[in-house]
């Protein structure tokens, strides 16, 4: 994606300002999904005594630091700070945009639901698909952040759940 990608989206969202609430409240409700189903996974492994509760306490949050600690390392721009865009999203700060950390978060999260109830890990990687489109549309995040997010919570969670059976 490059500038006229992104002036794009902004002239759509600039000649009609009214779609701006929305994308922010859909960039929101799938943000918090992965957050309140992540807690209810907990609840529902320490309930039936799965003897994965202690992996899916501890490695999401240990993934979750360290990929974290990563993006400070790279410190990627985002195209708001490349590009003359106003963001869609309203942002405090600058860079760590290398990977998306939402996105990232939600795949981890759904990955690890499909090891336990397909249904919701599906729709949660679907949020997540859904997510990863807002944020790229919002001019918060380049694809590559997006895409490599999404390949890194899918490995992590994967890892978590092959962990957890050991």
């Amino acid at each position: 994606m490059n500038e006229n990608f992104y002036k794009k989206i902004m002239r759509l969202f600039q000649t009609h300002p009214a779609y701006i609430y929305p994308l922010n409240l859909v960039n929101r409700l799938l943000t918090l999904s992965g957050f309140v189903l992540y807690p209810v996974l907990l609840v529902v492994s320490a309930v039936g005594l799965d003897k994965r509760f202690f992996a899916f306490l501890f490695l999401p949050a240990f993934f979750f630091l360290a990929m974290s600690r990563i993006r400070k390392l790279i410190n990627s721009p985002r195209p708001y700070e490349m590009y003359d865009i106003l963001p869609l999203i309203p942002r405090d700060g600058q860079g760590q945009s290398f990977p998306s950390r939402h996105v990232f978060s939600i795949f981890l999260i759904g990955t690890l639901w499909c090891g336990v109830w397909l249904p919701v890990g599906i729709l949660l990687i679907l949020f997540g698909i859904l997510l990863a489109c807002i944020r790229v549309a919002a001019g918060v995040h380049f694809p590559k952040d997006v895409l490599w997010g999404a390949i890194f919570g899918i490995i992590c969670g994967a890892l978590t759940l092959l962990i957890s059976t050991l």
